[in-house]
């Protein structure tokens, strides 16, 4: 545990936003700003340079901009990146790039066209840097995956009939890692709540297109869902799975009820709803993410006998949502990102 203050750099273009941002994070007695940056390359040379604790990195920077110094940084000196940026409102890849190059988690900074204020964010700021300085490390740290795509000889009669996962923070790099190694004709459905905003789960979904062999959509109501295809569930709404026993189909539903650990979406409802449709017939994994969602619908999936995954301590960025199923008691297997893919692909082989 951290006893003394948590030592922040701040990266910005702008001198007026580096006076703002250092105000409010100096403002909170655990935070200290220990130096600010106008662009990429200084905040990379002053990272090595003062070993800062976190990062506040704004991305759209002249010359070296902030995703060159997210590289940079992760690949010479480790450290928890905070990104508070602009880029997500006109282009959302930058903001998948730069979290996908080891960025520990991202903030929209108010657009003065939306009437929003730097200073409404303070809270929000303050608890992501501190949460921040708890990261995994050697999980922020990218290793390239080898992807997959290829085809792949499964039982005719398969032992399962759905995957579905749970992440939050870290959770896109570990479903990506997943995902890429599947491969081309993998059997069954993919139904995933991944704590995001609407608008990023549908840039996150272009993405994954991009680069995979199976076809990854936002998930739209009353839609029935297809073996093959990847659902991420939308950011805007709970949802849940319901099964048409005279039609023998299975569809995406939303509902206004509200959970416990998190909401729109929360895995707490989707993976009870895989329980009471599939029971035993379902595989889920739970991966790197903060707070305890998931763990209350991990309980139910182990309770009908489903096969319950955890994403291990050592390749979580966040060890949150892995370590609350774990302890609960409902988690049968706990895996490495790296060898999660291969494992689901042998539950069906």
């Amino acid at each position: 545990m951290q006893t003394s203050p948590i030592q922040v750099l701040i990266a910005d273009d702008s001198s007026f936003m580096r006076l703002v941002l250092s105000d409010i994070v100096g403002s909170d007695k655990d935070l200290n700003v220990i130096a600010t940056a106008g662009n990429g390359l200084e905040a990379y040379e002053k990272t090595r340079q003062l070993k800062p604790d976190v990062i506040l990195m704004d991305l759209i920077m002249p010359e070296y901009d902030g995703l060159y110094a997210v590289s940079q940084i992760m690949r010479d000196c480790p450290t928890p990146i905070v990104v508070l940026s602009g880029a997500g409102y006109s282009n959302e890849l930058t903001v998948f790039d730069a979290i996908n190059a080891g960025a520990f988690d991202f903030i929209h900074k108010p657009d003065s066209t939306r009437n929003a204020k730097i200073r409404d964010l303070e809270h929000q700021l303050t608890a992501r840097l501190k949460s921040a300085v708890t990261v995994n490390k050697q999980g922020l740290a990218k290793k390239n995956s080898r992807e997959n795509g290829h085809a792949h000889t499964f039982y005719s009669r398969l032992e399962y009939e759905i995957l579905t996962i749970g992440s939050s923070t870290g959770g896109t790099g570990a479903i990506e890692d997943i995902l890429k190694k599947l491969p081309g004709n993998f059997p069954i459905p993919v139904v995933i709540a991944q704590h995001m905003p609407k608008d990023f789960l549908h840039s996150f979904s272009n993405r994954l297109n991009d680069i995979l062999p199976l076809k990854v959509k936002v998930a739209e109501e009353k839609e029935c869902i297809q073996p093959g295809i990847v659902y991420l569930m939308p950011g805007n709404t709970n949802t849940y799975l319901k099964r048409d026993i005279l039609r023998n189909t299975v569809s995406v539903q939303f509902t206004d009820k509200k959970f416990l650990e998190y909401n729109d979406p929360s895995v707490d409802c989707l993976f009870a709803s895989v329980a009471d449709v599939y029971k035993e017939r379902a595989l889920a994994v739970i991966l790197s993410g903060m707070g305890r969602d998931g763990t209350r619908g991990m309980e139910r999936l182990f309770m009908e006998n489903a096969h319950t995954i955890a994403q291990d301590e050592k390749t979580s960025v966040i060890f949150g949502m892995p370590k609350s199923a774990i302890e609960k008691g409902v988690i049968t297997k706990v895996l490495p990102i790296y060898d999660m893919a291969g494992y689901i692909v042998s539950c069906l082989s």
